[in-house]
């Protein structure tokens, strides 16, 4: 009974986890389109000698643009690009 609990556990959270993902993913690429590319084009995120090489750097690179640019973004807007640019660019691995 406990195996069957747990599958089902695990099957729900899987279900309900991807959806948030696809939501993530495309409220983080408007707001990227709505305020990052003034400054930042592809080239800047595929670049050889790029200054973000890893999850934690591109989320204080974000937090930096964002407070640079008089946004105010939640933690969850910063996420959210955090997770477009990864999933788009970077292919950073979690932590």
């Amino acid at each position: 009974m406990q195996s069957l609990i747990f599958t089902l556990t695990v099957i729900i959270y899987s279900v309900l986890s991807l959806p948030v993902h696809a939501v993530d993913m495309e409220y983080g690429r408007q707001l990227h389109e709505k305020n990052c590319t003034r400054c930042h084009t592809p080239e800047v995120y595929t670049r050889e000698k790029r200054m973000v090489n890893n999850l934690a750097e591109l989320e204080g690179r974000i937090r930096q643009c964002e407070l640079a640019n008089g946004l105010t973004w939640f933690d969850e807007d910063i996420d959210a690009v955090v997770t477009y640019l990864n999933a788009t660019y970077y292919k950073f691995e979690a932590e």
